[in-house]
């Protein structure tokens, strides 16, 4: 019954800091900054945009070899395109639309972003964090391509692509609705979606009935134009581009609108948290101190990456 759903409303909201980052390139900083600490965060550590931005062929230095344990980082390419490539032979190239979900585990040292062909780059990177028991796993790489899910209509003025998740949408060739399901497993219970809204549109974005009560966090960034979320009391609340917002526990559903004269683009992430203690130093995220040396000493003497992560595509 629909009349019986609740809105969730907004806890905070702030606007992204930028800081640099990888080879001194500038990122905005929504989720990981001073404004919301991890356990609001919680299972997501941190979320950075990069652009957009045009550069010329060979301008931008990506992110030199780097070593992470501990957790998972997924790249979204959303405009532009980027080589990968780390310290046990895998490789690959991110086009534009592709995402990359790489689960570090026990340990990746690699280089990533080079190549960008030149012209406009635009593009996401988030670190979700692991439980104790999967901190130490096997590293993987899940990766799916723009061609096999690409942003689809899922109303009218409303298209959606579905990172991690499922949704209906209206398949035109056959005149029905289908759901789209994306392939991508997360350890950890995420939802990661990217709407596309055109102006002057509303909708609101009903949580997975079955995992309503374990996405306890849900959180919005908004990259592109501006619009209103509804809020307490039944208040639209107008938010634009940089603005971060976190919204309360509870809840079925999130609605939003474009403004009238203008399209409203925005990540939508839901998660369940772990809450366990973290501890994180630079791009380790372990649970004690103890293991943080551990990952230090594990990289000076060689020992960090000891496994060839397999890799899907999709």
């Amino acid at each position: 019954d629909v009349t019986k759903l609740r809105a969730r409303t907004i806890s905070k909201l702030f606007k992204a800091h930028s800081q640099k980052e990888g080879a001194g390139f500038i990122v905005h900083r929504p989720i990981g900054g001073s404004n919301m600490n991890e356990k609001e965060s919680d299972p997501f550590l941190m979320l950075d945009e990069l652009g957009p931005v045009v550069y010329k062929v060979g301008e931008f230095p990506g992110a030199p070899w780097h070593p992470h344990r501990g957790f998972d980082t997924v790249m979204y390419m959303k405009k532009g395109e980027g080589c990968h490539q780390d310290s046990m032979g895998n490789k690959g190239v991110l086009k534009e639309g592709d995402v990359q979900w790489m689960t570090a585990g026990s340990g990746i040292i690699h280089d990533e972003g080079k190549e960008h062909p030149g012209g406009l780059l635009h593009g996401f990177q988030m670190w979700v964090n692991l439980p104790k028991k999967h901190k130490m796993c096997d590293p993987q790489y899940q990766q799916i391509t723009n061609k096999n899910f690409p942003f689809l209509s899922i109303a009218t003025g409303v298209a959606c692509k579905a990172i991690v998740g499922k949704i209906r949408y209206f398949d035109k060739a056959n005149e029905q609705w289908q759901v789209h399901q994306s392939p991508i497993k997360p350890i950890v219970a995420i939802n990661y979606f990217d709407y596309a809204i055109e102006k002057d549109t509303e909708y609101q974005h009903v949580i997975d009935n079955d995992m309503r009560a374990k996405f306890k966090t849900a959180i919005m960034y908004v990259y592109n134009g501006q619009g209103q979320i509804l809020s307490s009391g039944n208040k639209w609340v107008l938010v634009q581009r940089t603005h971060t917002i976190k919204f309360g526990a509870q809840g079925d559903y999130i609605k939003f609108k474009s403004a009238k004269d203008e399209t409203f683009g925005f990540l939508l992430l839901l998660g369940e948290p772990i809450q366990e203690p973290i501890a994180w130093r630079g791009p380790f995220v372990m649970n004690t101190a103890e293991e943080i040396q551990k990952c230090i000493s594990d990289y000076q003497q060689g020992k960090l990456a000891t496994v060839k992560g397999k890799s899907f595509i999709y």
